[in-house]
């Protein structure tokens, strides 16, 4: 049985996560960073799927995140750089294998990028030679559409400012950015292009010149330019006649007579404006007949003079609601022809730019995050890592809510924000406070219009959030005085942080493995000064205020544990959905570290 997962399926789940972003009840991201200490392995190794190294090592790893906003994912195309002298792949209706060539481009124009979709490129016959240039597009965007001189055809699908580009794009990749006017300008169902199978023989009905007689707006009187006009009548009839400058310029038309000693054309229809004699050039070639469950689109045939065969078909009118179509070249039939081949591709449903995401297969998410420094104090620099990865709806191990309590709070009782969807559990409470544990989501503080209350599922407590404190302490009391606790859900701090009081001269080296000695509970140093130590990977559990020693074991260097403070997380509490081992990246105060990940659903 065959089966297939249209490219539709794969940006629809890109479009979920990042319409997940924002959603009311929406999911919660984190970029994150860990893996402070030094690789066992020779070279940098490849995250492995198992429960072991993706799960349980990986928290206990962790340093510190930033969650991902709407501002940081974007989906993404592939970066196709326009080269002179490249051939381009044109959009076909019929072919399946489109997604894997390179049938868009991006280029340079200023300090801006754009991107464009190749719907025509001069019948295969040749490389791209001239790139095509945003100024040719007009301000209202009605030209949306750019043919340049070498016959390939452009449409313009949007622009990226240069700012965004260099926020998002990596070596393969670049970022998409919704342009209003290309895509409420698309016509579903429009023929853009024609595509010639078979040029056939023996078309010699073709000439272009002049009018000499403009006798009423179906009947007209001939010179020649470049060929001489045939002597013979009916040659030209069920030809087309099309206005290439001048007076009456774009316009079409069939003729139905033609007097070979008059050089007298009778038309099928009145020209909408009629040519001039001083200033209107015609061309006449085999007439164009389109079939289809569409409308108004019209074009025509350009006739290969050396040969005589048909060398492409132009666009007159693009029409519009085609979803079948069959293409014909007709001419006069005196010259016992062979009856040249010719298909038009017909524009995806809503036309091409109605849904870049589709037609470009953003099927992959860049996220762009941006450590900076310490953001504000929240995220570690005195150490490196060499993972990063992303982490969806963590816990918070604890957040303090402050604000005016109405009723009363029962410990272990399910507490919820209804404009966040937010929740937790009570561990403690006061009239004026609420500490919960095991926090989903993010609280958010109320005003004068969003009054952002919280109401517990068993009593009939409420509050109005005044303020909140994340990661308050370990301890089922209220305290605002412990040195991890922050305002903001944006960033997270993994780290365990011990207070001490050194029983050496120096304090222990980074990264180096210390252990309590009655506990046997260990963990690796990511800092640690005189007064403190942040760590990373603790196993066991450590007894606080006693006289048991910490002991690092690579300096032999000692100490004792006065405090401790858990990391802001409930650990294994949350999908890990990504992973990536990376050379170490060395932080400082002074320095923006920007993580970039392209993830491909």
């Amino acid at each position: 049985m065959g089966t297939l997962i249209k490219n539709e399926f794969k940006t629809h789940n890109a479009r979920q996560f990042i319409e997940s972003l924002d959603e009311t009840s929406n999911s919660v991201y984190y970029v994150f960073t860990g893996k402070p200490q030094t690789y066992t392995e020779d070279s940098t190794p490849t995250p492995t799927d198992s429960v072991t190294n993706a799960q349980y090592q990986v928290w206990d790893e962790m340093i510190s995140g930033k969650q991902i906003t709407t501002d940081d994912a974007k989906h993404m195309i592939k970066k196709n750089a326009w080269a002179n002298n490249n051939a381009y792949q044109a959009y076909d209706d019929l072919n399946g294998s489109l997604r894997g060539t390179k049938y868009h481009i991006v280029t340079t124009e200023g300090s801006d990028y754009h991107v464009w979709k190749c719907v025509a490129n001069n019948q295969s016959s040749g490389n791209s030679i001239s790139k095509p240039l945003y100024s040719d597009v007009s301000s209202s965007l009605n030209t949306l559409y750019i043919k340049t001189a070498d016959g390939y055809q452009w449409r313009f699908m949007y622009t990226i400012t240069g700012t965004n580009y260099t926020k998002f794009t990596t070596t393969n990749h670049i970022p998409y950015y919704a342009h209003t006017n290309a895509s409420t300008n698309a016509v579903s169902g429009s023929l853009d292009a024609y595509i010639v199978t078979n040029s056939g023989n023996n078309y010699n009905e073709f000439c272009n010149g002049t009018f000499t007689t403009v006798t009423n707006s179906t009947s007209q009187v001939l010179a020649s330019s470049d060929f001489t006009l045939s002597t013979n009548n009916d040659f030209f009839n069920n030809c087309a006649i099309y206005i290439k400058s001048g007076t009456g310029a774009g316009g079409l038309n069939k003729i139905i007579d033609y007097n070979g000693s008059s050089k007298v054309i009778t038309l099928e229809s009145a020209w909408s404006t009629n040519p001039s004699t001083s200033d209107s050039v015609f061309e006449i070639s085999p007439s164009v007949t389109i079939k289809g469950d569409g409308t108004s689109a019209t074009a025509r045939a350009l006739v290969n003079t050396s040969s005589n065969t048909i060398a492409n078909v132009e666009v007159v009118t693009r029409g519009s609601a085609y979803t079948y179509v069959d293409v014909t070249i007709e001419a006069n039939n005196m010259a016992s022809a062979n009856l040249a081949v010719v298909r038009a591709p017909i524009a995806p449903t809503g036309g091409h730019g109605s849904d870049p995401i589709n037609e470009l297969e953003a099927s992959h998410v860049g996220i762009s995050i941006e450590l900076a420094n310490t953001e504000s104090a929240n995220i570690p620099t005195d150490n490196d890592f060499r993972q990063v990865g992303i982490l969806k709806d963590p816990k918070h191990a604890n957040v303090q809510i402050n604000g005016t309590v109405s009723g009363s709070w029962t410990v272990g009782e399910k507490v919820t924000q209804a404009n966040t969807t937010s929740f937790g559990y009570v561990i403690s409470s006061n009239s004026s406070s609420v500490l919960l544990a095991n926090v989903v989501g993010h609280i958010s503080i109320g005003n004068s219009t969003n009054h952002a209350n919280i109401s517990g599922a068993d009593s009939s407590a409420t509050m109005n959030v005044t303020s909140f404190f994340v990661n308050t302490t370990e301890a089922a009391t209220i305290n605002t005085s412990n040195e991890s606790q922050r305002s903001s859900f944006s960033t997270f701090d993994q780290r365990h942080f011990f207070k001490h009081t050194l029983g050496s001269a120096s304090a222990f080296n980074e990264d180096e493995k210390i252990v309590q000695d009655d506990t046997n509970a260990n963990a690796s140093v990511f800092f640690a000064n005189t007064s403190r130590v942040s760590a990373t990977s603790v196993r066991g559990t450590f007894n606080i205020a006693t006289d048991n020693v910490v002991t690092g074991q690579t300096t032999s260097r000692t100490s004792k544990l006065t405090a401790q403070t858990n990391p802001d997380l409930v650990r294994n509490a949350g999908e890990i959905l990504y992973l990536n081992n990376i050379d170490a990246v060395s932080r400082s105060n002074t320095t923006t570290e920007t993580v970039r990940l392209v993830i491909s659903f």
